[in-house]
């Protein structure tokens, strides 16, 4: 009679919550939290279809309207007609995509070839090396890297002995973009690198012993368990690098950029810093933001079909 009870318990929502009341009670916070901090400020939105007044705020603030008639659009049609806004889109998808094809192989390679020590403290110490710039902030590595680049450093003296001429990276266009990719390389390849490890870390050992006894090498193991053995932390990660194209680290270049290398070192992300937030157009900045967040999410969605064509596992 009572395991009746409890099945009957289970077909209904409140027996299920009667049952497994204290997970639901400690899932609770969380469902708060995500509410309040991350559903709720979503309603901001409709700021991008408004002209925004301070006075009302966003609620109180009167429909986009032209000429007196509703424009709803008004600010999307006012950021796609300047010339200044496809300069800036573009200098973040170059930079996205450098970063991209550079940085996304690179932690890769440097997990296989981990993974193929056989010194542990030899491994561990490079692993400790490379993961440790993830934990400095932009502010600090954007000094030390503005410091070096100096006329008068000895960084800069070097390079002139090696070029024959002093290399200026935060006053020219192609190298402040060199600067910007190998510092990023440098500070987010060991972070990366973990992730692949982590996924090695589970693969049977049997499955190597087997493969030796078959007469494979090195590089045979490598390509057919070792690789495969990532896909699915690879697939993932591939679809967050793709639906972040038009995120070119906001961070990193408000630090870095200067007037100097503006042509190609402005990214949406400073030029709404500036325009929007600074500006106080928080109408038109909304509507950047929300076309940055329509593209990530076209961007993830194809990502995800080009991972499952491609054999790999997606995120749904």
């Amino acid at each position: 009679m009572k395991s009746k009870t409890i099945l009957k318990q289970k077909t209904s929502f409140f027996g299920y919550f009667k049952l497994h009341k204290m997970l639901y009670l400690m899932v609770i916070p969380m469902i708060i939290y995500f509410l309040v901090f991350n559903y709720y400020p979503m309603l901001g939105i409709q700021l991008a279809f408004k002209d925004w007044n301070p006075w009302k705020g966003i609620w109180g603030s009167p429909w986009a309207a032209t000429g007196g008639k509703l424009d709803l659009f008004k600010h999307f049609k006012d950021l796609f007609a300047t010339k200044l806004f496809w300069e800036k889109f573009g200098n973040t998808l170059r930079i996205s995509i450098l970063k991209t094809l550079v940085g996304f192989p690179a932690p890769i390679i440097v997990a296989l070839l981990l993974n193929e020590m056989r010194a542990m403290t030899f491994k561990r110490t490079v692993q400790t090396i490379s993961y440790l710039p993830h934990f400095i902030s932009w502010v600090i590595i954007s000094g030390i890297l503005i410091s070096m680049a100096s006329a008068d450093s000895d960084f800069e003296l070097f390079l002139e002995k090696v070029f024959g001429r002093q290399i200026y990276f935060f006053n020219d266009d192609y190298a402040f973009l060199f600067i910007v990719v190998a510092s990023d390389i440098w500070k987010s390849v060991g972070w990366g690198t973990i992730i692949y490890l982590a996924a090695l870390a589970g693969v049977p050992p049997e499955l190597y012993e087997a493969a030796e006894i078959d007469g494979a090498g090195r590089w045979t193991k490598m390509r057919f368990i070792t690789l495969p053995s990532i896909i699915p932390a690879l697939s993932i990660k591939f679809i967050f690098e793709l639906s972040g194209l038009t995120s070119a680290g906001f961070d990193q270049i408000f630090n870095m950029y200067n007037t100097t290398v503006y042509s190609t070192g402005d990214i949406l992300e400073t030029y709404l810093y500036r325009r929007g937030i600074i500006g106080g157009n928080y109408d038109l900045s909304t509507a950047l933001g929300l076309f940055n967040s329509a593209i990530a999410l076209t961007l993830t969605v194809i990502a995800n079909k080009i991972v499952y064509k491609m054999g790999g596992e997606g995120i749904w």
